[in-house]
């Protein structure tokens, strides 16, 4: 087993306690700051606890680069107000964009396959009173969210054959988002192609969503997961307050 496995103390959290906590967080960033310096001391704050958990901090920060362009459309239309430039508002929208992508991309590091299945399963089970099956939306989200890595290092590996094919790949920031939008046409095609290989091997191994499943693990709260949620309690009643009082 991987070494930086066993040092994490994140990974040994409960899968509850993991998608609370980041269900929590991701909406503290949400809604709850309207000052940049909030949001970057929440991004602050997210990075210092996986420096402390022994997590790949340096390559979690790297991973930003896939949302460049993302930001820099969110920090533009949330900086120009009227005819003027409002530096803080775009700052603190880069920000909270940044610790939304932080969390969940923390989250995904953190948590195993089955942990997500375990924990939207769970999420999801009062939809079978109208009719849903838990089973299968939990199934569809864990799904998505392992495959978005896969989606966005088919873009990078498709940008890089054009790149060695020839193709000019302008430095300019307008220009590269322009050059982008062709690469989307052989990843759907090849995300097609994906679900469907997926849906067939499910099929072959005999996957039904509705029968009953038993756990080959069972998950129970530790001490990690207690320090975890007085502290996230602490952080929720701080920024509750400073938002009332503003």
């Amino acid at each position: 087993m991987d070494e930086r496995l066993n040092k994490s103390k994140l990974r040994l959290l409960n899968p509850i306690t993991k998608g609370i906590l980041c269900i929590i967080y991701i909406l503290m960033i949400s809604f709850f700051c309207k000052n940049w310096l909030v949001a970057f001391n929440l991004n602050l704050f997210l990075i210092l606890i996986c420096f402390y958990a022994k997590e790949e901090t340096i390559e979690l920060l790297v991973s930003l680069k896939k949302i460049w362009f993302l930001l820099l459309i969110v920090g533009l239309f949330q900086g120009f107000v009227g005819s003027s430039f409002n530096i803080f508002s775009c700052l603190n929208a880069i920000f909270k964009v940044m610790g939304i992508f932080l969390t969940a991309s923390l989250y995904t590091r953190i948590s195993t396959q089955n942990e997500l299945l375990y924990f939207w399963e769970i999420c999801f089970r009062p939809l079978k009173l109208f009719g849903f099956s838990s089973n299968e939306l939990a199934l569809t989200m864990v799904i998505a969210i392992r495959f978005l890595p896969v989606f966005m290092n088919e873009i990078e590996r498709i940008r890089i054959a054009q790149i060695a094919r020839g193709a000019k790949m302008k430095k300019n920031m307008i220009a590269s988002a322009i050059n982008f939008m062709p690469l989307l046409i052989p990843v759907l095609t090849q995300a097609i192609m994906r679900s469907e290989e997926l849906a067939d091997a499910m099929e072959v191994r005999g996957y039904v969503p509705n029968r009953p499943r038993g756990r080959y693990k069972t998950y129970k709260l530790n001490k990690y997961d207690y320090y975890s949620f007085f502290i996230m309690g602490i952080i929720l009643s701080l920024i509750i307050y400073k938002y009332i009082h503003n």
